[in-house]
């Protein structure tokens, strides 16, 4: 099994570009973030709308390194070996050693997020309500300018991505995006120039 992003199903499916794809355990990453994606949740329209076949062998794939990582890490738990483990369920040794050390730093492997709930909607493995309910309710943070060029992630920017990948649909979004800004948001980092202004 490779461990790398999954590739897509198809050339015109945007799920595996999707920012913020479940790299496999131990890979850059960076290697499956997708430079043209809008970061406030807007969508890259010169994409075609995927089909709900095409949305579900996405998730499918994203899902699969998901459980397979929380499998290694039971495993572990369990007192397998990281050999073991891998040759039980056919990853890389690599891998398991990665979950091994996150586990030894007191790391969640796999913590449930936003994406991961849209996916095992779009796979039919929890209802369009339990998926509603359940990011209605979640204690979103929110991204913001880090220094002069980076954006520090938050868990909304998981919504923004659904959405924008189509796995949340436009009332879906909204809906959630009422109950978003109604939450407090980090402030950016100030500009080099606009620190430049305060300083005088």
């Amino acid at each position: 099994m490779s461990d790398t992003t999954p590739e897509s199903t198809g050339p015109q499916v945007p799920g595996p570009q999707d920012p913020g794809t479940p790299l496999r355990e131990g890979t850059d990453p960076n290697a499956g973030q997708n430079k043209d994606a809008d970061p406030g949740g807007g969508r890259v329209w010169s994409r075609p709308r995927p089909t709900p076949e095409q949305l579900r062998a996405d998730a499918t794939e994203f899902l699969k390194l998901i459980d397979e990582d929380r499998e290694i890490a039971r495993l572990l738990g369990l007192g397998l070996s990281p050999e073991q483990a891998a040759e039980r369920t056919g990853v890389e040794v690599r891998t398991a050693r990665s979950i091994r050390q996150r586990l030894e730093r007191g790391e969640e492997v796999r913590p449930v997020t936003p994406k991961e709930l849209g996916w095992r909607r779009a796979v039919g493995q929890i209802s369009t309500e339990e998926m509603m309910e359940r990011l209605r309710t979640w204690p979103y943070t929110f991204g913001r300018i880090r220094g002069y060029d980076f954006w520090e992630r938050g868990s909304w920017d998981d919504v923004d991505s659904l959405h924008t990948w189509y796995f949340l649909s436009d009332e879906e979004y909204h809906e959630l995006r009422v109950i978003a800004d109604s939450m407090p948001h980090p402030p950016d980092d100030p500009m080099p120039w606009e620190k430049k202004h305060q300083q005088q």
